[in-house]
């Protein structure tokens, strides 16, 4: 079988399946709250890689919060829509200390005092098939997660400011198993992801779930979540901000 003939089958075959939509018309809506870690690097308008904990003080474990809605429907070939917000604000405040480093070309030397804010808020539209819906839960498809944040450093008074806006698409997995014996608890992980050449997004969620009979259901885990760019908009990271998480959701 020929290269293109493998390519028409497995097109073929994923609209087949695609075809296996939900049953019925399903909605869920939910909030909750991450306490991330923050670790790496950022660079922008110097040469050194400016240490978030070290050089920045950005505090850890603080509550961010975020919401989603997602609705399936029965309707063949028509992707499934899911809409999730989170709000990541990080702050810090120390004396900077070592060599001291360079950000949009302000020096911060070792002795001074600095105040910093990282905001890094994003939104995630994502349009997903279902391709299995028993005991083991698979779904696929494509995010477009756009960034609306920024990186500020604050010394006598002046304000040096980089923003993070951009738009990037991630491939979407979502699976999980039903947990035996026990109906409506289910262990699961979700997944955006893009790797291309010194771009790396992954926003990884491992989590527990459990519906009740009362169409309220919990949520919790742990939230991994890497930004790596390479003078993307001028910005240079190798960002992590890992946590628990914890979530309630009204599902019909």
């Amino acid at each position: 079988m020929t290269l293109k003939h493998y390519f028409t089958s497995a097109v073929l075959s994923f609209f087949l399946i695609s075809i296996s939509h939900a049953d019925t018309l399903a909605f869920r809506v939910g909030g909750g709250i991450w306490q991330p870690d923050a670790s790496g690097t950022f660079r922008h308008g110097g040469t050194e890689n400016i240490d978030l904990k070290k050089d920045l003080f950005l505090k850890d474990g603080e509550n961010q919060n975020y919401v989603y809605a997602l609705l399936e429907h029965p309707i063949p070939f028509i992707p499934n829509i899911k809409l999730s917000q989170t709000a990541l604000t990080l702050k810090g405040a120390g004396t900077v200390t070592g060599a001291g480093y360079t950000f949009s070309g302000t020096n911060y030397a070792a002795g001074t005092p600095v105040t910093t804010s990282m905001v890094l808020d994003h939104s995630d539209t994502t349009v997903y098939y279902s391709m299995l819906d028993n005991w083991f839960h698979l779904d696929l498809g494509l995010t477009a997660k756009k960034f609306d944040g920024s990186l500020s450093v604050t010394s006598g008074g002046t304000t040096e400011t980089t923003n993070i806006d951009k738009t990037i698409p991630l491939l979407y997995v979502n699976m999980g198993i039903e947990i035996p014996f026990i109906e409506d608890l289910f262990f699961g992980v979700e997944a955006n992801v893009l790797n291309i050449g010194d771009h790396t997004i992954q926003d990884i969620v491992t989590k527990v779930s459990y519906t009740t009979s009362y169409f309220v259901g919990f949520e919790a885990g742990i939230r991994t979540f890497t930004v790596e760019m390479d003078k993307l908009n001028g910005n240079t990271s190798n960002m992590e901000f890992t946590g628990q998480f914890a979530n309630v959701f009204i599902h019909f």
